[in-house]
């Protein structure tokens, strides 16, 4: 009887910890023939259904394919695209990149009074709250202003002014794309006929509140481009980290977060960046994986659009990419919902061998549904799989056909 060590593995990259247990082989057929058999039926389903299925698997572990089927057609992600976004920018930025709020006053303070406005320079954090306005309220008064003798201008020059994504649905829920927002803000412009910069007036509304609630009065507020002077005084900075906004943009799917961190990618290159110039950056990193950018239309980076494509294939790329540079694959690993525990994930697979095991962002929009992810085989060999599927009627088909390729990689 020949004897062979299984392994589950606990997967933090560079550091990995194993616990052995003795099987006998005889009763369990080679892992590579009975995945790729339970694979191939799967397939053969798919290909009977009336949508369309991609699929592509691959062993990080023993670095080989193990299974694909239309791999390399193109198909819409969802928020899958959420992966391109964020590998791109862990590569590009890193994780301790810092978003920054800039305010300054512009003027003279004399008497307790400023004799000039005060300007909050955007830079798309999503994380923005009413505890910012008080932060901001309490840096005007450590400066001794009591009145300001001017107003309060949003700068919202970081971007250009298209409040909605490329190839976004006019009638479907989505965020408006402004570089300041007090967050959830940003979710209530759902009426086309709303002013693109509600969401910024708000902001600057509650701050002007803030203001008069402790007695400090101001002439208004609106919306002007500046550009620090010598009369500039820093009232105070806001910050981010990139990996705090990755986790609310991985684990909940939140499309806020995910295009401020797409803008971000082309932030620091021009004022008045569009979409274009994010997605340049995006294929700039497709490309360092080796897959073809000819098989990627990056339109967006949230997954929104309906102008995206990608391939099952490019998802495993970047996947891999990822697994080999550890300064993306930790803290994207454990940005990515847990099945049957948390995120999007928490409600799918809660039991089986993929409880707990498939780490994975999830894609959901009109006719698309999609996984996309790693698993620990029964091996001990980390997988990266994706799972594209076009076309459905409901959400639910995809899902429950996902969900049953995860089991069988995780068995």
């Amino acid at each position: 009887m020949c004897l062979v060590f299984v392994f589950s593995v606990q997967v933090v990259r560079g550091q990995e910890v194993a616990d052995s247990t003795i099987i006998d082989s005889v009763a369990q057929p080679d892992w590579g023939v009975q995945i790729t058999e339970k694979l191939t039926l799967l397939a053969e389903e798919a290909d009977r259904s009336y949508y369309n299925t991609g699929i592509s698997v691959y062993d990080l572990t023993g670095d080989s394919l193990v299974f694909a089927y239309n791999q390399q057609k193109m198909m819409r992600p969802a928020s899958t695209q959420k992966l391109l976004t964020a590998i791109s920018a862990l590569d590009l930025l890193g994780v301790a990149h810092l978003y920054r709020t800039a305010v300054y006053a512009d003027g003279t303070i004399a008497s307790s009074v400023l004799n000039g406005n005060i300007y909050i320079i955007g830079d798309f954090d999503p994380k923005l709250s009413t505890d910012h306005l008080k932060q901001i309220v309490s840096a005007i008064k450590d400066l001794g202003i009591k009145q300001i003798n001017g107003r309060l201008y949003a700068d919202l020059s970081m971007k250009d002014t298209l409040c909605l994504g490329n190839g976004w649905c006019w009638d479907d829920k989505q965020p408006y794309l402004t570089p300041l927002s007090l967050g959830g803000d940003a979710y209530k412009c759902t009426d086309s006929k709303i002013n693109r910069y509600n969401p910024s007036l708000n902001f600057l509304q509650g701050l002007n509140s803030q203001l008069r609630a402790v007695n400090i009065s101001v002439q208004g507020y609106g919306i002007a481009t500046y550009r620090p002077s010598a009369n500039s005084t820093v009232v105070c900075t806001i910050t981010h980290t990139l990996e705090e906004i990755l986790q609310q943009m991985m684990k909940d799917s939140d499309n806020l977060f995910a295009e401020s961190m797409f803008f971000q990618l082309a932030a620091d290159k021009k004022r008045g960046i569009g979409w274009k110039d994010c997605a340049e950056m995006v294929e700039s990193v497709i490309t360092k994986t080796g897959a073809p950018v000819t098989y990627a239309k990056v339109a967006d980076g949230s997954g929104l659009s309906l102008y995206n494509y990608v391939t099952a294939s490019l998802h495993v790329a970047m996947l891999r990419y990822a697994y080999h540079h550890e300064e993306i694959f930790n803290p994207l690993y454990h940005s990515l919902p847990i099945a049957g525990v948390d995120g999007t994930l928490e409600k799918r697979m809660t039991v089986g061998a993929a409880y707990r095991n498939v780490h994975a962002k999830t894609g959901t929009v009109t006719g698309v549904s999609a996984l996309t992810g790693y698993v620990t085989a029964s091996n001990g060999h980390l997988l990266a799989f994706s799972i594209i599927n076009n076309g459905l009627r409901t959400a639910a088909e995809g899902r429950e056909y996902q969900d049953r390729i995860c089991e069988v990689l995780a068995q």
